[in-house]
């Protein structure tokens, strides 16, 4: 998701128009009510591989786990912009956690792919120290998130076969984008020589993982036809997979409608809290 801005949906523009949107975004949105139980885990030695941890209020065991992968085309983002999204899915009854990784140009594919995978290993041994319940993991993801929530799910390269994941959330990923006519993804994937297996598309196979791809019509960054190819494929190979579309939001509206002053504008957060409910 290339980093456009969110001041026009709070309103802010003409006096904040200097600050990072996301930061502005994630200060002034108001937050469900949940906690941030631990803050820059680290699963690795690089500055950016660390992971915030967010749970329900309360003092609660064995609960589901969500790990959350926001997006930024690959090349910006940062978990400390997304608390706002720790707490709308943790108020939901989850551990959540949301990592960072590295970017382009520090790495391209499929490096911030290792780090993803890693993220998620690290929350599945540690799961425990927060009250989650590491056999009941999912993956969910915005944007280049959604990217790589899917293909930790999709491709058993990253985390085994059979998957840990028994469900994957993808909200406007992009996962069927070649060729690369953008400079993100140029700049992510064009030196890989091989395209094909830069995209989600080619891993869809049977799998037990469950999987909720939400899309917009409107949107003009990723483009419908991501999901429904997804969508198709993982249908013909038989796996399980639910696909929801939704009229007049924009590629950033399908992430702040997650966010408690937007949820009005569309269902997602319901949508997802639903599916989740009756899959995880």
């Amino acid at each position: 998701m290339p980093k456009r801005s969110l001041l026009g949906l709070v309103g802010l523009a003409p006096l904040l128009a200097a600050c990072n949107t996301l930061t502005l975004f994630n200060t002034f949105t108001p937050k469900d009510e949940a906690r941030r139980v631990a803050r820059d885990v680290r699963f690795g030695e690089e500055t950016r591989q660390t992971y915030d941890v967010y749970a329900p209020k309360g003092a609660s065991t064995d609960l589901p786990v969500l790990v959350f992968f926001y997006g930024g085309g690959w090349n910006s983002g940062s978990k400390a912009d997304y608390t706002w999204m720790g707490h709308a899915l943790a108020a939901l009854g989850y551990v959540v956690a949301i990592p960072d990784y590295r970017l382009v140009p520090q790495v391209v594919y499929p490096v911030f792919l290792e780090d993803n995978a890693r993220a998620i290993k690290h929350v599945i041994a540690h799961a425990g120290e927060y009250g989650g319940d590491a056999s009941r993991l999912g993956v969910a993801g915005h944007s280049a998130g959604a990217y790589a929530a899917v293909m930790m799910a999709l491709d058993a390269r990253y985390l085994g076969n059979p998957s840990p994941l028994k469900v994957c959330v993808g909200i406007a990923g992009p996962y069927d984008f070649y060729p690369f006519d953008v400079a993100s993804s140029i700049d992510a994937f064009g030196k890989w020589p091989r395209p094909a297996e830069t995209q989600p598309v080619t891993y869809a196979r049977k799998l037990d993982t469950k999987f909720l791809l939400l899309q917009s019509r409107a949107d003009q960054v990723v483009g419908l036809r991501n999901a429904v190819n997804l969508d198709a494929r993982l249908k013909a190979a038989g796996t399980d997979v639910t696909l929801k579309v939704y009229d007049g939001l924009s590629h950033q509206d399908t992430a702040a409608v997650y966010s408690v002053p937007f949820r009005r504008k569309a269902p997602l957060l319901a949508d997802t809290q639903a599916w989740l409910a009756a899959n995880l």
